[in-house]
């Protein structure tokens, strides 16, 4: 099977304060204009790719639910809601709880009827280091790879998260070139044969959208700060 794996699409961060850190939003922000044209660009490329009806596993965040609900609409697939893959807690403790399983089920009609979610799910206490969040995807990806799908498999989840999953699955792989930026909606894909055995296919792909598309947050790919 194939797995890919996703950084959601660009939040609408207009209620941040200036001098906020926009890379990292505190909120559960849902996803702006041009985040949800990433969702979709990333949905037809996925499509094209033959993903059509598969499964997409999501962190239970807003912005992570909204683009995994759009790419659904797309391809013909399921969400399921994963606590383990959601953002890194930079804060102290969460400004909001985040949406429960019927709320999510209200805002995303693509969420599989079979998903479960405890709430609260936000569960670890802040501020999380990136061990923290390297052994709750670790779980994760043990558990996954121990038991893989038949079908592929779409994760979405956020820079924190997604950069983990793709280290461990570049180590497991033995894969050591560039891991690339995780921009919003470029996607990475492995391939993992169902003994857990790994290979990379491709890193951090974002040449489905034009290139004044490709954000992180608010960065926008060829800023001088990006260059």
């Amino acid at each position: 099977m194939i797995l890919y794996i996703t950084r959601h699409g660009q939040p609408a961060l207009e209620g941040m304060a200036s001098g906020a850190n926009f890379e990292f939003p505190e909120g559960d922000y849902c996803l702006s204009a041009l985040g949800r044209l990433q969702a979709a660009f990333l949905g037809l490329f996925l499509r094209a790719r033959g993903f059509g009806g598969r499964k997409i596993i999501s962190s239970p965040y807003a912005r992570t639910m909204e683009t995994a609900s759009i790419v659904a609409g797309i391809c013909g697939s399921e969400v399921w809601p994963e606590p383990r893959i959601q953002e890194m807690l930079f804060y102290p403790e969460p400004v909001c709880p985040g949406l429960t399983i019927e709320g999510m089920r209200s805002f995303f009609p693509c969420v599989a009827s079979e998903a479960r979610l405890a709430y609260p799910w936000i569960t670890q206490k802040g501020p999380e280091v990136p061990s923290q969040v390297r052994v709750r995807t670790d779980r994760f990806l043990d558990e996954f790879c121990g038991n893989v799908p038949d079908g592929d498999v779409l994760l979405v989840g956020h820079g924190a998260s997604t950069g983990t999953l793709r280290r461990e699955l570049a180590r497991r792989a033995g894969f050591d070139g560039d891991l690339g930026y995780a921009w919003n909606c470029a996607v990475s894909s492995f391939e993992i044969t169902p003994e857990g055995k790994v290979t990379v296919l491709e890193m951090t792909r974002f040449d489905f959208m034009p290139l004044d598309c490709v954000t992180s947050n608010r960065r926008r790919y060829g800023d001088k700060e990006n260059a």
